[in-house]
């Protein structure tokens, strides 16, 4: 909810309050209808107005105690694990890093019994198959620009290691990460690796992760409409002088 504007978010609360249905899936339900309200409202009901509880909390908790540790309150690794192999994917998916972002996770790796429940909720599974089946529906949601940035903006966070304020991932991590989400936006992922590797990058800043995003949506493939004055993070502008060099591109206006 946090990066969608205002007047999208009182089309999500009206939405929740008049048909009963989580934050998620009215979002989902706005963005199929080009966040039309009245015509979610009636796809909801065209699609059956649930006429009970959605979800079995019982089932969500018995189903937490299939993957927790044994001496803690929380899936970790071995668990995702195993749960990744019941959803029939890699650890690696990015569908996981979409389950992890549904369920507001603080740390990679762990699903507290908090974040498990609230998640399942929100997306309306009690099973194996009720999650699987809504991974259409995640992939959906992250068509709309305003979730895909909330979705971007978590994974940066996700990736911290926690018990640390400073707002850097390392290189490596920032790599990874980008590969999962933003690698069918960003043509010239690879030289952007390539270039950070050059320069011996060793951490990457929230401001520069989340301007990599506006960079890869907004400007043209030959950095032909780049802004050299904009309000860029001097790595971006590194970037771009590097890649025109590398290529032989003129610098506009000169």
């Amino acid at each position: 909810m946090q990066s969608l504007k205002r007047a999208q978010k009182e089309k999500v609360r009206s939405l929740t309050s008049f048909t009963g249905v989580s934050e998620s899936k009215a979002i989902d339900l706005l963005t199929r209808c080009g966040w039309q309200l009245d015509q979610a409202a009636d796809l909801f009901f065209m699609s059956g107005a649930p006429s009970g509880p959605t979800v079995d909390a019982a089932k969500i908790g018995a189903l937490f105690e299939v993957y927790k540790e044994a001496d803690a309150d929380s899936i970790q690794i071995d668990g995702i694990e195993r749960l990744c192999s019941d959803l029939g994917v890699e650890p690696t998916d990015p569908v996981m890093l979409m389950i992890s972002w549904q369920m507001k996770c603080e740390q990679m790796c762990v699903f507290t019994r908090q974040e498990w429940t609230r998640g399942m909720t929100d997306m309306g599974c009690d099973s194996i198959e009720g999650l699987k089946a809504v991974f259409p529906q995640l992939k959906a949601m992250l068509e709309d620009a305003d979730a895909f940035r909330d979705y971007y903006g978590f994974c940066f966070k996700f990736a911290m290691e926690p018990g640390f304020g400073v707002r850097t991932l390392p290189a490596e991590v920032a790599k990874q990460m980008w590969a999962l989400t933003i690698s069918e936006q960003f043509t010239h992922l690879q030289e952007f690796y390539a270039f950070l590797d050059e320069k011996g990058v060793k951490a990457v800043t929230k401001d520069v992760w989340d301007m990599l995003l506006t960079f890869a949506t907004s400007v043209e493939d030959d950095m032909s409409d780049y802004d050299d004055d904009g309000a860029w993070p001097v790595l971006i502008d590194d970037f771009v002088e590097w890649f025109r060099e590398k290529k032989g591109l003129p610098v506009p206006g000169q």
